[in-house]
Parts: C-alpha cells; structure tokens; sequence
C-alpha cells in the first residue's frame, strides 16, 4: 500500500469537513440569491442611526413617540437603524405589518429576544414565547376571554359605583388617573384571581402591591446586568402575591363550593385555568401574562380619553348628548355597542397615544416581505397626513365616521397574537366613560400642561394624568 493511498482518506476527509460545515451557511446563500432574484428584493435604506443614543435622549426628554414619528418622516416608512450592536429594521409599512403579524406569521417570534431561559419576568408565559408553548398557552386563555367581557358586567358595575362615589361633587380639581388605576386594580384582581385588592378602599390599601408590579415591569426593558434590586424584589414579592392566588383557586375547586353571594356565575380566570394548567410555575406566568395588561391598560386608555376631551368641550359635549339618550336604560353589553361615537373617542384616543410605540419580532428563517425595500422611502404611518387628514394631530373622533383603516392601526397588535383582551377593554372603557358623562354635564382643563406628556415603562401613558373638574 503506498503512501498516497494511505492518505488519500485523510485527504478527502480534510477538504470535506469544511464543506460539510460551510454547507448550512452556503444553502442559505443561496436561498437568499434566488428569492432576491425571483422576487427583485433590495435592501431599505440605512442611515446613520444610533438607536441606543436615540432612546436614551427620547427617554431624558419624554419624547419616544414624537422622535419615532419623526425618524419615519425624515427616513422613510422602511429603513434599517442599529441598537445594542444587531440591525433592525424598523417601518411603519401596513402592508409589511400585515406580513409580519399575520400573513408569515410563522416565521417571525418574540422567544429570541424576550424568553431569558424562563427567567425573565415572565417566565415562560405567553408574552414571551412562541411556538407549541405560546399555542397551549393562547388557546386556555381565549375562551375565558370570549365571554368575560359580557359576563362580568355586573361585577364591573359594583367596582364604578364605588369609584364614582370618590369623585367630587363641587367641581374641584382631580387627577383621574390614579383613582383609575385603584379602579381597574380592583376590577382585574377579582376578575382574575376572584378576590378584589380592594384599593377602592383608600389610596393606601393595594398601593404595595401596585409599586412592586411596578417595579418589576420598570426594568424588563432594559439589559440584564442594568436591572436593579428593586426589579427582582419587585418580582418575587408578585410571584408570591400570584402564588397564594393560585392556591386558594386550586382549593376552590377541589372543594367545589357555592359561589360567594353576589357572584354567582361570574369567571375567575384562575379558576378556569387551574382545571387545566400543567403545573403551577407555568400556571404563575400564565396569569401573570394576562394581569399585566389588564390591571393597566383600561385606566391608562381612559386617562388619555379623558385627557383629549377636557381640552375639546365640542367632543364632550356631543358624546354626553349620544350616552344622554338613553339615560332611563342599564348600561348592558348591547347598549354599549350602539354608541358610535363613544367608539369613536376610545379609538380616537388611541390613535394619537397609543400605549405601545410598536411590536418588534425577531426573523427566525428567511422571508420576503412584499414592500420595504429599495432607496425610496415612503411617507410615514403613524400620523400619517394622506391617510388620516390635514389634521392627523388633532383630537377629532368624527374622522372614524368616514375612515375604515385595517393595516394602519393595530393597537392591540394584529394576527394570532392579537390582545385577547381587545373586547373586554373596550366594553370595560366604554362602562365606565358612559357611567361618568351621565353623572357630570361638563368636564374641565385644569393642568397648565397643554400638550400630552409621554411617560414610559411597557406601555405609553400620561405623565400628567389627566387634572380635570367635573361639574354637575
């Protein structure tokens, strides 16, 4: 045997093992050639933006909002910018929303970038994971949803007309804000865990819990290592509030007794998941992922209503006339969705501030997306003049008489993974908007502040509440 045959082996093994590693890599190259070729794809514009300098000054100067809508007018509604050393690209694209969100589906997910292991705030629940996990999760959670916000009307209703008994009679100044939040504090703790926190009570009672959530939701936008102590105290002293919820719901059912008086048929959410949780870790993160925007997003939706219409009394006064109507009737599920220009306000409200500044998901395998690309930009979205009006920066809840956008406002997100809480927050707005323009004839401006003042933590909400006198 000569000694070429002897290496011959060795030889061929050495050449192909690169071959065999680069393969992955060159098939990806090569997807990438074809679909580029087959479907014209280009790249968007890329200028030079510095995303971490950009959030750092929007969040010194509340201006996150503001400074995205300008970075669209000025680069386009596609382009490409850096954070944290990783390109996104960032549009305000309908049509590349749509794709994202609901058309591929599939082949975008938030796991990469929110999952930490399990070990982020919110451990394995279904804000922060995709797949065989985030379908178990979605699919106990979705029918509760689908009748809880018509079962729970009467509930809701003992927890408005304590809040409407706190506000004053003799026109004062008040921030609603804050008794909003003890307001739907109390409604979503019962809904959700069947025992009120009772805040209502006084400004103190619940405010322990209030600050640690607060706390724990503070920093999971932020890295790691930058995360403070009173983060993860903040959690821990959650998890331990959540967890002793989850043993009285498992005890309820192993004890399968009557309901308390006065709520008789109305859905716990915890009891209903705990019938077919798998454990109660993923049990915890479950309703963990639904009180997290329950508990908040109502108040935070009314405030900025509130906000809009105390500054625009021509508002005021026609939803006061449309709710006024039908003052001799309850305030059932049907009535509430016969008021249009109730609807009109909510949406309006959101449109101009939005709790959320945009979803971001992470491309786990390669997808052409229908529009983006190339050197030219297109006019922005967000407040975008050639679809929403000259005045897209108004207040004017009018507009969604004749306007019917699909794509171009997603609130809630989009797709599959669309707020499975979206009806119960609207009827839950809708109830207590409607509760109040009945009581009060006008609603007043009392801040110094004209503008609307972003504060940021996980949602978008207002820095200066609303201050507001509400006359008889």
């Amino acid at each position: 045997m000569t000694l070429i045959s002897l290496l011959l082996p060795a030889l061929i093994a050495a050449f192909c093992f690169p071959a065999y590693l680069l393969s992955p890599k060159l098939n990806k190259w090569l997807t990438r050639r074809v679909l580029i070729r087959r479907y014209g794809c280009k790249d968007p514009p890329q200028p030079n933006l510095n995303l971490d300098e950009i959030n750092r000054e929007s969040a010194q100067n509340q201006s996150f909002l503001d400074t995205a809508t300008r970075l669209f007018n000025e680069h386009g509604k596609t382009h490409k910018a850096k954070r944290a050393g990783r390109v996104f690209i960032r549009t305000n694209d309908p049509e590349v929303s749509k794709a994202v969100l609901a058309t591929h589906f599939d082949k975008f997910g938030l796991q990469p970038l929110r999952y930490e292991g399990g070990n982020s705030f919110f451990g394995n629940g279904m804000l922060v994971t995709d797949g065989p996990q985030w379908k178990i999760s979605r699919a106990l959670i979705r029918p509760t949803f689908d009748v809880a916000h018509i079962a729970n009307l009467d509930r809701l209703g003992r927890h408005v007309d304590r809040f409407m008994a706190l506000l004053p009679r003799d026109g004062l100044t008040i921030d609603l804000f804050p008794l909003l939040k003890r307001l739907t504090l109390d409604s979503s703790s019962e809904f959700i865990f069947g025992r009120s926190t009772d805040a209502l009570s006084s400004p103190d009672t619940g405010k322990d819990f209030m600050n640690a959530f607060q706390a724990a939701q503070r920093d999971v936008i932020i890295p790691v290592p930058q995360r403070s102590k009173e983060h993860y105290k903040g959690c821990q002293d959650v998890y331990d509030y959540i967890d002793a919820r989850i043993e009285e719901a498992f005890s309820r059912i192993l004890e399968k007794g009557d309901d308390p008086p006065g709520t008789k048929n109305q859905v716990r959410i915890i009891d209903e998941l705990a019938k077919s949780a798998q454990d109660k870790l993923t049990l915890r993160y479950l309703v963990l992922s639904i009180f997290m925007p329950a508990h908040d997003n109502v108040a935070v939706a009314l405030t900025n209503a509130f906000f809009h219409l105390s500054r625009n009394p021509d508002c005021w006064a026609r939803l006061r006339a449309e709710i006024l109507s039908t003052s001799s009737q309850p305030l059932t599920y049907e009535l509430l969705g016969s008021f249009k220009y109730l609807n009109w306000v909510l949406r309006e409200a959101h449109r101009l501030t939005p709790l959320h500044s945009g979803t971001v998901r992470v491309c786990l395998e390669t997808t052409v997306l229908p529009s983006g690309g190339g050197p030219k930009g297109r006019s922005p979205l967000l407040r975008d003049k050639s679809f929403w009006g000259e005045d897209a920066d108004e207040f004017r809840p009018e507009r969604w008489g004749t306007i019917k956008p699909t794509w171009e406002y997603i609130p809630f997100s989009g797709g599959p993974r669309i707020c499975p809480a979206i009806k119960l927050v609207y009827t839950e707005s809708e109830y207590i908007m409607a509760t109040i323009v009945r009581r009060f004839s006008r609603l007043e401006n009392r801040d110094e502040v004209l503008e609307w003042v972003e504060e940021r933590r996980l949602t978008f909400q207002s820095r200066n509440g609303a201050k507001v006198g509400l006359i008889l």
